[in-house]
């Protein structure tokens, strides 16, 4: 299959700004990701390359050619099915080659091995760069405008890959594209002062690897065209065979098939909370996105149309149902549940108590903090759903020229805005219900696995992920139903007159005037059971929340209603007149209540809470101390990583060395022994001469006292391989003349706590790269740090 990307040579620094910064580090932070490797975002990628673009067509246009629209190819506001919609999806660009490394960066930085942090990763491949605001007058720096900018180095190469979103490209279109990837010269922040040259080409890759650049024809006198194209998207194509359809009469579900979902990106699955500026994602994934995708592939097999009896019944009246992806357990695989509302822990010994059972003591409780748990033998053991925040911008909408957000105060100067996604790398399981025939026919118009893309912005870096059916064929439906681990009994337990109905999806309900409220179905109900009018189950207790239901229909590019529905979770205990037996009391838990029950609302557990097994403490499935040991990567060791342990190595052995030198000006400092600040002077000039050594031991005699009127007891100082006694003039003659054993001890010490999981061969030659790259500069550093600091504390003496 052949796939393409954008590649971006980074020709000057880059600041490609996360949108906020660390206190006390830098005011202007890159975008990286949990690794510390540095990342482009693809909705900036995908506006730059949108506006060179538009600035390629507006110069063919002047010259009278008919060309690709912009929208055509990077789509409109809002997402459809019409030819506006972005026909590219372009994901995030990463460094190029880094699969290996990423493997090796997972393993060292590890909570059980925790060699490496992020930040020694961003630090390899930036640098900070300071700078403050000048006064005009006296051109002098202004009072508190210091501000530190990270920047990412030259040279690096970052890769995008672009998928094309249901169409085959053309060479039109690919010479379009080409022609807007070289248009690309400049990108993040300060482009206009030094930062941010790039240099851009679309690349083709054939199955076997092999790349193929789109835009060396561009270097040639004569500019391949970029006429009007037709984006060919899949039509209904009628078949000659019989294909399988779906039963004509819906029916109740009698089996069940499951699915995962494995983000592959970040995913956005925007809720109705947050502020106008913030998007705030659900924690699990609805439903109605496998409807969207079964029912888009469903008209794409044979002749199918939507207005098919076919359709129409298993989509829209429920003969599938579509329930939610849960988070699923990291030990076994198994699905999680949202924790019910009446399962809280107690304030002072955190152990967990259920309030819906009658028999558990009422002392002051809290929530849990992690939203999913499964429960079993083991008692109670949750999870949470790792979420992250990304800072975008709008541009300047009325003058393309100024490039960049100008503040609300302007008119159409774009805005800031935040989506909070749910992190990649984590997998969802959801079910559908249905008929054993219609299950086995699902499965023919939806293979697996699949890559698809859902949620918010899933032009851009947002919404990749992996699709598969978990079961081979449909499964039966149990008294268990669709959710292992809620309950160790059989069935549904009569208790006496006393029904407790438990959410485990959203419910939505309306009222007597067809309005959505949320409020419990009592009457849907009566009916369900089969009770009579006059003996309505009476309401004793409840734990409930409310949230609102909202969503978007993508063929009509319009949002849908919002609905206040009943949460998940919550939890309702009636009183009955009457027992009910098992079999109503499955069939009500089967079908569920209320509305949408094709897109996994409704969705109950019936006479479960008495059967809940929740131990004496709370047990995070999540936390990183039940995790086991990783398992050392069998990939070969990049260079890359070598580099980056290497800056390590540096970094420590600066920190080590200098908090020496400050250890050695206390010791002079407190004897009454500093040079004075002319030799010091002196001292420092030698660090630029080609042997240093020759110029110190010419000093005069009375400039050689200072530096060996006082013995330094350096056993203090274990790394240094010198002699236990050592004066002024010796460090600085050591230092000089022998910088690789001056600095073994630190470089050796390091490098074996950091390479314990390579081989011998690689051990060794870190070392020796280390003393012979690197050890001059350090013991200039170290040198240059002492005089300074021997300096600082002869002024503080005379004051």
């Amino acid at each position: 299959m052949t796939s393409y990307v954008l590649k971006i040579k980074l020709i000057s620094p880059l600041t490609s700004a996360a949108g906020e910064g660390r206190v006390g580090v830098v005011d202007t932070e890159v975008a990286f990701d949990d690794l510390g490797l540095p990342i482009i975002p693809g909705r900036r990628l995908k506006g730059l390359w949108r506006d060179a673009y538009r600035d390629v067509v507006e110069s063919w246009q002047q010259c009278g050619q008919d060309t690709t629209s912009v929208e055509q190819i990077f789509g409109d506001s809002g997402q459809g099915t019409h030819d506006g919609d972005a026909c590219i999806h372009i994901a995030n660009a990463e460094l190029k080659n880094t699969t290996s490394l990423k493997e090796w960066l997972e393993y060292l930085q590890h909570d059980k091995v925790r060699k490496l942090h992020p930040d020694d990763v961003v630090q390899h491949y930036a640098t900070v760069r300071s700078q403050t605001a000048i006064e005009r007058l006296t051109g002098s720096a202004k009072e508190n405008t210091l501000r530190l900018t990270r920047t990412l180095k030259s040279g690096l190469v970052f890769w995008a890959r672009v998928n094309f979103n249901e169409i085959t490209p053309d060479p039109a279109l690919l010479n379009a594209l080409a022609l807007g990837a070289v248009s690309l010269k400049y990108m993040g922040t300060a482009r206009t002062r030094g930062l941010g040259k790039v240099n851009c080409q679309f690349l083709e890759l054939d199955p076997t690897g092999k790349v193929k650049s789109l835009t060396p024809q561009l270097n040639t006198n004569c500019l391949p065209p970029i006429k009007s194209t037709v984006l060919s998207k899949s039509v209904h194509k009628p078949v000659a065979k019989t294909t399988n359809t779906f039963k004509t009469n819906p029916q109740k579900p009698t089996h069940i098939l499951h699915y995962r979902f494995k983000l592959i990106t970040a995913t956005v699955m925007p809720a109705s909370d947050g502020d106008p500026n913030t998007v705030v994602s659900r924690q699990d994934i609805p439903g109605s996105h496998l409807w969207g995708i079964a029912a888009w592939c469903y008209l794409n097999e044979g002749s199918h149309t939507a207005s098919d009896p076919v359709f129409r019944n298993a989509f829209l009246n429920g003969g599938l149902r579509f329930l939610t992806a849960y988070p699923e357990a990291i030990d076994n695989q198994q699905r999680l549940i949202p924790i019910p509302h009446s399962i809280r822990k107690s304030k002072i010994d955190d152990q967990p108590c259920n309030l819906a059972d009658q028999t558990s003591p009422y002392e002051p409780t809290k929530r849990f903090d992690r939203h999913y748990a499964k429960f079993g033998s083991g008692g109670i053991e949750t999870q949470s759903v790792k979420t992250e925040r990304n800072y975008h911008h709008a541009r300047a909408t009325s003058d393309r020229r100024k490039g960049r957000a100008l503040g609300a105060e302007v008119p159409d100067g774009g805005a800031l805005f935040t989506y909070q996604a749910i992190q990649p790398k984590q997998t969802f399981q959801g079910a559908v219900l249905g008929s054993e025939s219609d299950l086995t026919n699902l499965k023919t118009w939806v293979q697996s696995p699949k890559a698809v893309h859902i949620g918010r912005s899933r032009s851009a870096q947002y919404g990749e992920a992996e699709f598969e059916w978990i079961d081979d064929v449909p499964q039966e439906l149990t008294h268990i139903v669709e959710w292992e681990g809620f309950t160790i009994s059989q069935a549904p337990t009569n208790l006496k007159k006393r029904l407790i109905i438990t959410t485990l999806s959203p419910l939505l309900a309306v009222n007597d005037g067809g309005h959505p409220i949320a409020s419990f179905p009592v009457q849907e109900l009566v009916n369900a059971l089969g009770l009579p009018e006059a003996t309505e189950p009476e309401l004793i207790s409840s734990f409930t929340r409310t949230e609102t239901i909202s969503g978007y229909h993508t063929h009509l590019r319009l949002p849908r209603q919002q609905w206040q529905a009943i949460a998940a979770g919550c939890v309702f205990e009636f009183k009955l007149e009457q027992d009910l037996t098992d079999e109503k009391l499955l069939e009500l838990e089967r079908n569920g209540l209320g509305l949408r029950k094709g897109e996994g609302f409704g969705r109950i557990a019936v006479n479960r809470q008495n059967n809940l097994h929740l131990g004496s403490k709370e047990k995070p499935l999540d936390d990183p101390g039940n995790t086991n040991f990783p398992k050392r990567p069998e990939a070969e060791i990049p260079p890359d990583l070598l580099e980056i342990l290497k800056q390590l190595v540096r970094t420590y052995c600066v920190e080590e060395m200098q908090k020496y030198a400050r250890e050695i000006a206390d010791k002079l400092a407190a004897a009454h022994k500093i040079p004075r600040n002319a030799l010091l002077g002196r001292l420092r000039l030698f660090l630029r001469h080609e042997k240093p050594v020759e110029s110190l031991e010419k000093l005069r005699k009375p400039a050689m006292e200072q530096l060996t009127n006082y013995q330094i007891n350096m056993i203090e100082c274990p790394f240094f391989d010198l002699p236990n006694q050592q004066t002024l003039f010796d460090i600085f003659k050591n230092a000089w003349s022998q910088p690789e054993l001056f600095t073994k001890g630190l470089v050796k010490s390091k490098v074996d706590d950091l390479a314990t999981d390579f081989d011998e061969t690689i051990h060794i030659g870190m070392i020796q790269t280390l003393l012979d790259n690197d050890s001059t500069k350090l013991c200039d550093d170290f040198l240059n740090y002492l005089i300074t600091t021997l300096r600082i504390s002869r002024q503080r003496r005379s004051k």
